[in-house]
Parts: C-alpha cells; structure tokens; sequence
C-alpha cells in the first residue's frame, strides 16, 4: 500500500508513529535500549498508551481506537523504520484477542493494559499436555509482564493469564541476537489452576486463532519498514561513497542489486496489505502465513545486502545498517519463519 491508497486517518496515523519514534530517540534508542535489561522503557510505553496505538485494532465500545488491521499494519510499518524495540505486536494482538473474549476477566485485563498499567503479551502456540506445560521462546517477557497462554481445544480449550516467576511458573531467559530475549516458561498444574480463566470453549478458541494471524501480519508489517529503511539507508550511502573517483551508486551491478531489493519491499509490503483485506474473509489465515513468509525472507536478503552495500563499514557494530540484520533476524524467526510458514499454508 502506498500513501496514496491510505485513508487520512491511517496517513495520520502513519505519520505520527514515525514522528514519534524519531523524537522519542530513534536508532539511538533501538541502540541504547539493546544494550541493557530489561529492554523496556516505562516511560515511553506510557506515552504510547496515551497515544492510543495499543487499542488501534479494538472496537471503540471496549475503549478502543476500532480501526482494525489495515491501520495497525499502517502504524507497525512506520514503527519498524526506526526499530522501535516496545513489544507492539504481542500486545496490540493480545489486546484485541481480550476485546473479543467478552469476559469479566478479560474485561479487567484489558483495561490496564489499554491505560499502560500492565504489560500482556499472548503466546501464539497453544500449550500441549501433560503437566507441567512447557513452553519454549516466548518473546518480550520482560519483568511483570503477564503471558496469555492456551491450552487444550474445541470445548476444551482455555485460556490463562499466567505470571512467569510466580510460584509453580518458572522461567529461564536468553538472548537474541538484537538484544530482546526469548524465554522458556515451565508452568506446574497447580499453577496453571491457580492462574485466573480468561476465556474458554470454541468462541474463544476462533478468536485466539484470528489474534495470532493478527501477530502474523503485525510483524510483516515491522518487516516491511524496518527493511524499506535499511535500503533507504543504503540508497544514500551509495550516493556520496566513492570508488575510483565515482560514486558507488552509478555502478550497474549495484543498481540491479538494489532494484532487486526494492521489488522485495514493495512486493512484500503489498501482500502485507492484501492479507488485511482478507482478514475477515475465509482466507484470513493463508494470507497471515503468506505475508510472513514473503515479508521474513525477503527482510533477510535485503538488510544483508544494506550491509554488503556499505563494504567494511556495515560489519562494524558502530554503524547502525548492522542494527537492521539483527532485528530482522529476530523478528522473522519469531512465530516461526519462512519455512514453518510455507509449511502450515499447506496444511492449511
């Protein structure tokens, strides 16, 4: 989607994200944020609450913004072209997966959530018996962050607010190559009982479903910026690095090379958009896998080439094209990438 195909309230949207994001710090931040733990910013994540964007795929009458996953995807795109690292997408899903869920307890989740006060991320994969339930990467558990877990399916399925470190829910964390962490969470029966019921049976399952394709296309829509910024990026390097006396820039094989990066950008960014509007269609969950696919491996192979762009300098961790590559291995790896993807569109 380009900028004329967007509605002003999604332009808007689109252009206060990135003017956010730069004046909150930009790279510098993405940077910083790296290098420390827990890679979080209360104050930041506040002014995004303020913002509204964690409600932007909530329906106005659960307090939410309502505008859906085309103008989430507007905002993530914006978002990822200068690396914000806040847990946007687990959250954005995690709320609107509560919205649907129509619980008391879903209700009162919710609410903090929306206002900044809790951190609440879903974990995409439903838990697998027997006890304890063990589940493994579970991105952005960041201290008294509160994972939304499943478990079981049809009438049986369920599921749960857990804590990790709480009593009976034990977590080990390890870091990714961008500085975030994934976290193996162990959590015994008495546990998982204790943990207070958000929401069970097949209505709930059908919405934990729609919330994950949601995720699916949130990071896509990350991709998309965060690599159409590298290339950008690169684009202006190779306009003022000279070699023989000539810029980089004019030299045809490098050309090809970057105009095969840019039609990786502009076609990933358009299938990103044609699975929003497919969302609320029967082929809601192959074009979510689709989209992260294409937006994953093409992520890949362009920030590599930024890099192979900027010759020697884009290896050294000083300059900020290597910032691209990391998260985008990150974020691409995240609920399964290119090949787990093309594998669960064919079981689909």
């Amino acid at each position: 989607m380009n900028m004329n195909d967007m509605t002003d309230e999604i332009r808007l949207i689109a252009d206060s994200a990135f003017e956010f994001t730069t004046g909150s710090g930009g790279l510098t931040r993405a940077r910083a944020v790296r290098d420390k733990w827990p890679h979080f910013d209360k104050g930041t994540w506040e002014q995004i609450a303020g913002l509204g964007w964690l409600g932007i795929a909530v329906p106005e009458e659960n307090q939410g913004l309502g505008l859906g996953p085309r103008a989430m995807c507007a905002l993530l795109e914006s978002v990822g072209r200068k690396l914000l690292p806040e847990p946007l997408v687990p959250v954005m899903a995690s709320a609107a997966f509560l919205a649907e869920a129509c619980t008391a307890e879903a209700g009162d989740i919710l609410a903090d959530l929306l206002a900044g006060k809790q951190l609440v991320v879903m974990r995409s994969e439903p838990a697998r018996l027997p006890f304890p339930l063990k589940l493994s990467h579970v991105p952005n558990c960041h201290p008294g962050t509160m994972v939304l877990v499943a478990q079981g399916e049809r009438n049986l399925f369920e599921i749960r607010a857990v804590a990790p470190g709480n009593e009976g829910i034990a977590i080990r964390r390890a870091e990714c190559v961008d500085g975030s962490t994934l976290s193996d969470i162990v959590i015994e029966q008495q546990a998982w009982s204790r943990a207070p019921l958000v929401a069970s049976g097949m209505q709930a399952q059908a919405a934990w479903e729609k919330t994950s394709d949601m995720m699916l296309l949130g990071d896509s829509a990350y991709l998309v910026g965060l690599m159409d910024a590298a290339l950008q990026m690169a684009i202006e390097y190779m306009k003022i690095r000279k070699q023989f006396g000539t810029p980089i820039g004019t030299f045809q094989a490098l050309q090809h090379r970057a105009a095969s990066a840019y039609v990786d950008v502009v076609s990933s960014r358009a299938l990103v958009y044609e699975a929003c509007n497919a969302f609320e269609t029967a082929s809601r969950a192959r074009a979510a896998c689709a989209s992260k696919a294409r937006a994953s491996a093409a992520a890949l192979r362009v920030t590599k080439e930024c890099i192979q762009f900027h010759g020697a300098i884009g290896f050294a961790d000083e300059h900020d094209i290597g910032l691209f590559l990391r998260k985008a291995m990150a974020i691409a790896a995240r609920q399964g990438g290119e090949m787990a993807q093309k594998v669960r569109y064919g079981q689909l």
